[in-house]
């Protein structure tokens, strides 16, 4: 049962006996958007459908579409606007539930779901992608990828075997640790059990017995966890208490040579200090995320040579968006016809995610 802000009125349920064709349901998603997420749409019946190009990025008409269709329902994507409280919140609103096709719902008042309102992602469909790119970004790492084309460009060496001159090193047993514990820790966790690595975890708050439970030691804290890792993942959701977290002080408890690989959030990270790391040369750095997204070309993230960086694009793939577009149509069906929702965002949840 959902606890109400003395302050806020709860959002009253639908009658079934006024659920017909005047549904209103606005879909706030680019042409792109639509295209990569919803190649297949056929449309919805019993229902008056809206599009609205969320692109246009234009407050004053995102505010008018939305008091025109007055919708019950928004199917949502990474280009939709922030939704008003004023408009999501209002008691005479008619907006029950955002249907969101991708990930991170800010775009959602929290006072919104505080009252009632209903709120989906696409729930566990990045976690095993995500897992996948870190792996990628670690192996980078180990065989130290940013020197591969300078290494190419001397043109072969009679003296020293590329090997040795770029000192790449194996997954295959290392002491691995990961910083949080959420979906995609814990996919990664499967994913790394051929590679015969000891793996170590600390996310402040979850029991070490649930670590256990997923073949992972609990490390005693996170200069612990940092102390004993020859490649670390960053996997930490971005919270009050872990924002700077992993301080210049922690990046120096790893070991020298030490892999550090961030797909979490960019703000876990005392960002100048790793670069610092990374430019000395004393760990190997690979990262999808970062301070301020995207990166731009005078950065000194990306001036800085010796780090592997990623476009942050450790999410699901080009290929998978139908699929995520399809679980989206599917919550949607499902509320539709009264019927419960998959991957519904709880309170605890929206604190927690980024």
């Amino acid at each position: 049962m959902i606890r109400l802000d003395s302050a806020c009125s709860p959002i009253a349920t639908v009658p079934l006996s006024v659920r017909s064709r005047s549904r209103s349901i606005l879909f706030s998603l680019s042409p792109e958007e639509r295209g990569e997420f919803l190649p297949d749409w056929k449309g919805i019946d019993d229902a008056s459908i809206h599009w609205f190009d969320g692109k246009r990025n234009h407050m004053a008409a995102w505010n008018q579409v939305l008091e025109t269709t007055r919708p019950e329902v928004i199917v949502s994507c990474w280009s939709t606007g922030a939704i008003p409280e004023a408009f999501a919140c209002a008691e005479d609103s008619p907006l029950r539930y955002v249907c969101h096709i991708a990930g991170s719902v800010r775009h959602v008042p929290r006072r919104f779901i505080e009252r009632g309102g209903v709120v989906t992602n696409w729930g566990d469909a990045p976690a095993e992608p995500v897992a996948e790119h870190a792996l990628l970004l670690a192996l980078a790492a180990l065989r130290n990828v940013p020197d591969w084309r300078p290494l190419i460009a001397d043109g072969p060496s009679y003296f020293e075997h590329p090997v040795n001159r770029l000192k790449t090193c194996t997954l295959f047993g290392r002491r691995v640790g990961i910083h949080g514990f959420g979906r995609i820790a814990r996919a990664l966790i499967r994913l790394l059990k051929p590679f015969r690595t000891p793996i170590a975890v600390w996310s402040e708050g979850v029991p070490r017995a649930f670590i256990e439970e997923h073949g992972a030691t609990s490390a005693d804290s996170l200069h612990d966890l940092f102390g004993r890792s020859e490649v670390l993942f960053e996997c930490e959701a971005l919270t009050a208490s872990s924002t700077g977290s992993v301080s210049a002080n922690i990046l120096a408890a790893l070991p020298d040579g030490a892999v550090f690989v961030n797909v979490g959030r960019g703000r876990v990270i005392d960002e100048p200090a790793l670069i610092q790391e990374a430019s000395r040369g004393r760990l190997r750095v690979a990262v999808d995320v970062c301070w301020e997204d995207p990166v731009r070309s005078t950065d000194r993230l990306y001036m800085t040579p010796q780090i592997v960086l990623s476009p942050h694009i450790a999410g699901p793939t080009h290929s998978e968006f139908p699929l995520c577009g399809q679980t989206a149509l599917e919550n949607l069906s499902r509320y539709l016809k009264g019927e419960t929702l998959r991957n519904r965002i709880t309170l605890s949840q929206y604190d927690r995610a980024t």
